[in-house]
């Protein structure tokens, strides 16, 4: 069956484009493989029908993902971290753990109100805890050692300098 799914050269090609770029949205294939959206959701539809394919849907986005390739515990967090402003904080919580809000905006260009609409995703995704020190919320990392393996383990499809050199710098511990 995989097979006679991965004659079409097309076909193919979006399957190979998903196992190096696990997490991949469908605006990013369009972009990177010149396919029509059109195109691209017929084939996607018969790669997650055939088994091949999963889709990660956080509410905002879809992500694809190889079935055989990330585990279903990393395709939560993989659909979150690599985009870059929810990636951006999540590096910050790993060099400055129990961080408030306040020191945490400080470190970006956000608006308070896009900060907290980040804080709340990586919140819903189980990446990071709230807690409270006196009277200011307090974020820090759920599982470094996942969050890390994850960042590790799926770095190249993480196209970031920054991160990569945190990840260097955090396997190196």
């Amino acid at each position: 069956m995989e097979d006679d799914l991965l004659t079409l050269s097309r076909r193919r090609e979006i399957y190979n484009h998903i196992q190096k770029f696990p997490g991949t949205y469908l605006r990013e294939m369009e972009s990177a493989l010149e396919l029509s959206i059109g195109d691209l959701q017929y084939h996607l539809g018969q790669l997650e029908r055939g088994g091949l394919v999963s889709i990660h849907d956080d509410g905002r986005r879809k992500g694809y993902f190889a079935n055989d390739q990330v585990k279903f515990l990393d395709r939560k967090m993989l659909a979150v971290v690599r985009l870059e402003t929810p990636r951006r904080i999540v590096l910050f919580l790993l060099e400055h753990p129990d961080s408030g809000f306040k020191e945490i905006l400080a470190q970006f260009n956000f608006t308070k109100g896009a900060l907290s609409f980040h804080l709340k995703r990586l919140l819903k995704a189980g990446i990071i805890l709230k807690g409270k020190k006196e009277k200011e919320n307090i974020y820090k990392i759920a599982d470094e050692e996942h969050v890390i393996r994850v960042l590790t383990t799926y770095k190249s499809s993480i196209a970031d300098e920054l991160a990569d050199n945190l990840i260097d710098v955090l396997t190196r511990m």
